[in-house]
């Protein structure tokens, strides 16, 4: 999976930069201030002047109004933005007892700043909550995993023509609360300790909407463990006793990462 990262960020940070264009495109085939020929002030009526001199300055300026619209843009843009999530976790080297992995629903709010770094390319922080719950079950047992994270994220984003770009940046996660339940009763028989910060690569396609309103599709892939220390009970190297003072489950989350598929939507302020 990290060699298919790899690949994908490759490709589309090739595509934004050749397929950059500028957010505030010119204006093609604008039509040209209407040109004539003044009379001899000998001979023209000053009715006559006076109305030819309303037609030359009042013309192109409706026709440019009517016809052609530039969106123009700030260097600096500030706005807020909201998510909804779908995500997993992947990568276990042998989940046990005959679960699936935990799928579940989440979300996500916060700022969105972007910075024009040339034309057609930005630079666009991101600081969010997020929270983001899982669970997964047998025929007796659900366990659930709910959390909460503060994410940093930071994009390179190309403007494709269109209203359309393409996003890609790494994300730091700093988990600021995590639970786990069986039954929806907090698990108090095992211990389950997940990793403080988790770090992964966010791939995305966006579209603005409006002057001031972009929506994106992101697909999210992380690169740490999510249950580092968290050992099996029933491995054939576990201590009862001993090892049950640490972080132990009776299920082998062993090898899990965090994937998650988002939709949302920036307003911008700026």
């Amino acid at each position: 999976m990290k060699k298919f990262a790899t690949v994908i960020l490759t490709a589309l940070c090739a595509t934004a930069i050749a397929t950059a264009q500028p957010i505030d495109q010119p204006i093609e085939n604008a039509p040209q201030a209407v040109s004539t020929q003044a009379a001899p002030a000998q001979t023209a009526a000053p009715q006559a002047v006076a109305t030819e001199a309303q037609a030359n300055e009042a013309m192109p300026i409706d026709e440019q109004q009517q016809t052609y619209s530039v969106q123009k843009k700030a260097p600096i843009g500030f706005g807020a933005r909201v998510a909804f999530i779908y995500g997993n976790f992947w990568g276990f080297e042998d989940l046990s007892d005959g679960l699936e992995e935990p799928t579940g629903f989440g979300g996500e709010f916060g700022v969105a700043t972007r910075f024009n770094i040339v034309k057609g390319l930005q630079f666009a922080p991101e600081i969010l909550f997020r929270f983001f719950n899982l669970s997964h079950d047998d025929d007796d047992v659900e366990r659930c995993y709910n959390q909460m994270f503060l994410d940093l994220s930071l994009y390179i984003r190309g403007i494709i023509g269109g209203g359309f770009f393409l996003e890609v940046g790494p994300q730091l996660s700093i988990n600021t609360s995590s639970d786990y339940s069986i039954d929806g009763v907090d698990n108090e028989f095992e211990k389950i300790t997940q990793s403080t910060a988790e770090f992964g690569l966010n791939f995305g396609l966006g579209y603005y909407v409006l002057e001031n309103l972009s929506v994106s599709f992101r697909w999210y892939m992380g690169f740490t463990e999510v249950f580092p220390d968290v050992k099996y009970y029933f491995d054939d190297n576990f201590k009862p006793g001993k090892d049950q003072n640490g972080s132990w489950s009776t299920i082998n989350l062993k090898g899990a990462h965090t994937m998650m598929f988002k939709f949302g939507a920036t307003y911008w302020f700026i």
